[in-house]
């Protein structure tokens, strides 16, 4: 590995919009609509959402009206849509993805072995889904049925999270919170999400991901140009409305942003309730200058140094089980330094938190 400085661009959205205006409210607390899983919105602006634990899709109409939109699934998981409106529904333990109409009645079912995630192709209607089983694959399922194996095996670990974002296909793994680009004969490891359980959905923000937490309670941001990832929202298990810096959510799990991109929407598993985040501008990034974090020598040996952060700031170690092994606050922005040489070699995360923004990163002792 080079020795070289990593260098995240922080984009002052989390700054100024996310901690000073958005708030959280939930919009869907009743048990005789559950919105626990995938979530997904049709061209008219109703919002869909999977009951895993249960049998039956719901939907939700722009005015807030509840409905039933088909049910007699098993565990329904990943939702998408293709260019004629049809709802294509992965039933994990069913091993079937199912195909409805726009009224919820049954056209199709193409039997497949343990779909979770799906996502449909950017240029035509093939679908691509995951398999989140035995063994973990990518595969395309093509408007005539035929099904195909696009990705097999590692590092596809339990994948379920799929979406696009500046043209290019993520995929995320549930069980180990790893997030990859997808090539056509090739996984490009991009990020994976700090702390320890698994990671729900992925979805677009601007030119960012955003991830579900789902056993660490939390939102977060991905770049996916740089693979830093910022916490959004959430801290420890709850359900809590109000601004973004106080709300909490319970196992996240779903996610999704409306057409204008102004409205994020989250399921939570286990309350099966379902939160929305109002109050943010993605396109505000475009106004808005970043803030550069450079953090070097990585590898580091004895010291650490951390330049460009707003001060006051806190840095933060753990090791791969998530265990805290260096915390301190720093006054000064400026090569700040840190002495790390008393941490045993090895891989550890680095969460830098600075002016209400919070960013996580690998980082590697070195002996």
């Amino acid at each position: 590995m080079k020795n070289t400085p990593i260098i995240v661009c922080c984009l002052l959205i989390f700054t100024t919009i996310a901690f000073g205006q958005t708030t959280v409210t939930t919009v869907v607390d009743s048990t005789d609509f559950p919105f626990s899983d995938d979530l997904i919105f049709d061209s008219s602006g109703n919002l869909y959402c999977a009951d895993y634990s249960g049998d039956a899709v719901y939907k939700r109409t722009p005015s807030g009206t509840l409905t039933e939109f088909a049910s007699g699934f098993n565990t329904p998981n990943g939702l998408a849509f293709d260019s004629f409106g049809n709802l294509f529904v992965c039933d994990n333990v069913g091993d079937a993805i199912y195909k409805l109409d726009g009224t919820g009645a049954f056209l199709d079912t193409f039997t497949v072995t343990y779909p979770s995630g799906i996502i449909k192709d950017m240029a035509s209607d093939t679908m691509i889904f995951t398999t989140y089983g035995a063994q973990s694959h990518l595969k395309k399922l093509a408007p005539n049925g035929t099904v195909v194996d696009f990705h097999s095996g590692a590092p596809l670990n339990g994948p379920v999270g799929l979406a696009y974002c500046q043209g290019e296909l993520y995929v995320a793994n549930f069980s180990n919170r790893m997030i990859y680009q997808v090539e056509p004969d090739s996984l490009i490891f991009i990020a994976q999400l700090p702390g320890s359980g698994s990671l729900g959905f992925l979805a677009t923000l601007g030119n960012s991901l955003v991830a579900t937490a789902f056993t660490g309670h939390r939102i977060y941001t991905v770049n996916v140009s740089n693979g830093s990832v910022v916490h959004y929202a959430g801290s420890s298990a709850g359900s809590v409305d109000g601004p973004i810096e106080t709300a909490k959510f319970i196992t996240p799990n779903g996610i999704v942003l409306n057409s204008t991109q102004d409205t994020m929407y989250i399921s939570e598993y286990n309350s099966k309730n379902l939160r929305m985040i109002t109050g943010f501008t993605a396109g505000v990034e475009e106004v808005i200058p970043n803030v550069k974090l450079t953090v070097f020598p990585n590898p580091a040996k004895e010291v650490l140094y951390i330049d460009g952060a707003i001060a006051p700031f806190s840095v933060r170690i753990t090791n791969a089980n998530g265990e805290c092994v260096f915390e301190q606050k720093e006054n000064q922005g400026t090569n700040s330094e840190f002495q790390i040489g008393h941490l045993s070699s090895g891989s550890y995360w680095l969460t830098i938190r600075s002016a209400n923004v919070e960013t996580t990163m690998p980082l590697v002792k070195a002996e």
